[in-house]
């Protein structure tokens, strides 16, 4: 707010000195405001911008005193009017490195730009029919660079100089038709268009060089577009540019509220779509996810991160060799303590990332992944890395609700050593952790992601085998026997031999007729020990 107080006052200041009537005050406002806005912007380093404004109030500076000698502006003294070109030269520079959209909205210009066209086939302009092409030019040009003032959120700086530019735009469009008309009368009130532009335009740039768009710029800009009409309605206007400033005022006026609407709006759902992400977050948990699986934690956060960006369609920690979605080549790393993490994209970023996002996003993730961590070492074996007891209570109900769900069998199978004590015994307790860590990646590699490995004590195993009746339970039993036979452990001379029980095969019932199931499964087993061991039973 203090470059408004500041330019305000300066106004205020040089207004109460010498009115708008005294002829000081329309000789001298105009290029006294253009440099002070010129080295405001300088200062700011909008560089194209400061100079466009400098070198303008240069030729204002450089005009007045040439009236004030009785200078003729004509093409014949074109090297007295070499600031004014390189203004405009400036503020084409200044103007061609603002990104835009294709115009739409702005199009409604579009008459205001054919006035100006239209008023250089009207009398001996001389070196204005320059000047006002050039302005009709600039004013082209600034139609798609003011359309994202209507596309989400409201640019209120950019409002801010582009109205700036329109009133300097219609002042200049005034002078040159007056002029046309048979002369610009002295005392004309459109003398204060350009200082007021100037301002608009100085402070509007250096907002949006801030990023600073406060509900006081979209005020100022609105405020600015009512003042066109107020001007140039006032006598001795000629009715063509009354009706062109009341239309330029009306389009602009109803085009500025209809675009805070709609920065409301989305002010307004951008809010409720951070408050549903943060949601997401939240919920974002193993117990949650009903898994142990890093691959879970990814999916809930790719799902949190698609309320905001739904354009990102993978999610990579590459250090625990996690993806879920695709990868793209086009990447946002997301901070995780170290660890290369990645967000991956269907397409470019066509806006900014909002602010915090990457950040809440990778400190969450790391939490839960911290979580799994810890469940895992709470719930797994850490010699074979199979589930524990406890690892079976907690994924038991999920085996059991997903049985039920689409009524698919599951099979007990209870896994045996065989003579596993004299292994120990003989070659030692390494040499029988090294035969455990084998057989558990078998069973690892055997059973699928919805079937649950145990580690049920010592050297006893217990698969559940969703999907699978007691024949294909058998089959798949089968299949690690002969795995596990290849196994050779040095300095065991003899292949490796285990034994085992399966029971149901059927939907179960619930958690007792599991339990029922296990029991049986272990007496197959024992049955197959009795029988001779290296074998499988049916309960």
């Amino acid at each position: 707010m203090v470059p408004y107080g500041l330019g305000l006052l300066a106004l205020l200041l040089f207004l109460g000195l010498f009115p708008p009537t005294a002829p000081w005050s329309e000789r001298f406002l105009t290029p006294l405001v253009a440099l002070g806005a010129g080295g405001y912007l300088l200062w700011r380093r909008a560089f194209p911008w400061g100079l466009g404004l400098l070198f303008w109030g240069l030729g204002d500076l450089g005009w007045t005193l040439g009236d004030l000698f009785a200078r003729e502006r004509s093409l014949g003294a074109l090297a007295f009017e070499f600031p004014y070109i390189f203004g405009y030269g400036a503020f084409t520079w200044a103007i061609l490195q603002v990104p835009g959209h294709p115009p739409r909205l702005t199009l409604l210009l579009l008459p205001v730009g054919a006035f100006g066209l239209a008023t250089l086939w009207q009398g001996d302009l001389g070196v204005d029919r320059l000047y006002t092409a050039w302005d009709t030019g600039l004013l082209l040009l600034l139609l798609p660079r003011l359309e994202p003032i209507f596309q989400k959120r409201f640019l209120g700086s950019r409002a801010l100089w582009g109205v700036g530019f329109l009133l300097v735009f219609m002042a200049d469009l005034t002078y040159t038709y007056l002029e046309a008309q048979g002369g610009y009368p002295t005392g004309h009130p459109v003398h204060l268009l350009w200082p007021l532009g100037y301002l608009l335009l100085a402070l509007g740039v250096a907002a949006e060089n801030q990023g600073s768009a406060s509900f006081s710029t979209q005020v100022v800009a609105l405020g600015g577009v009512f003042l066109l009409p107020a001007t140039l309605l006032a006598e001795p206007t000629p009715w063509p540019i009354r009706i062109l400033s009341l239309y330029a005022g009306l389009m602009g006026a109803l085009g500025l509220l209809y675009a805070q609407h709609r920065g409301w709006r989305h002010t307004e759902e951008e809010r409720l779509r951070w408050t549903r992400f943060l949601e997401e977050l939240a919920r974002l948990s193993p117990r949650v996810t009903q898994t142990l699986s890093p691959e879970a934690a990814l999916l809930g956060a790719l799902g949190a991160a698609q309320v905001l960006l739904p354009q990102a369609v993978g999610l990579e920690v590459r250090s625990r060799r996690g993806l879920v979605g695709a990868r793209t080549p086009h990447i946002l790393p997301v901070p995780l303590n170290g660890d290369a993490a990645y967000l991956y994209l269907r397409e470019p970023l066509k806006e900014n990332i909002p602010p915090g996002f990457l950040s809440l996003l990778g400190e969450r993730l790391r939490q839960v992944l911290k979580q799994v961590e810890w469940g895992t070492l709470a719930l797994t074996d850490p010699l074979t890395g199979l589930l524990n007891r406890r690892g079976l209570e907690a994924e038991l109900p999920k085996l059991l609700a997903l049985s039920g769900r689409y009524q698919a069998p599951v099979s007990v199978v209870m896994l045996d050593i065989d003579r596993f004590k004299r292994v120990n015994d003989t070659f030692g307790h390494p040499v029988g952790d090294e035969v455990l860590k084998r057989l558990g990646r078998i069973l690892q590699a055997s059973v699928r992601r919805e079937d649950l490995a145990v580690r049920y004590g010592g050297e006893e195993f217990l698969l559940l085998l969703y999907g699978a009746n007691r024949q294909a339970a058998k089959e798949v039993v089968e299949r690690i026997r002969a795995r596990f036979r290849t196994e050779r452990v040095e300095p065991i001379p003899y292949a490796l031999t285990l034994s085992a029980g399966i029971a149901g095969g059927e939907v179960p019932a619930g958690d007792g007729q599991l339990e029922e199931w296990i029991l049986k499964a272990d007496y197959a087993l024992l049955r197959a020990k009795e029988a001779g061991r290296d074998r499988v039973t049916l309960a």
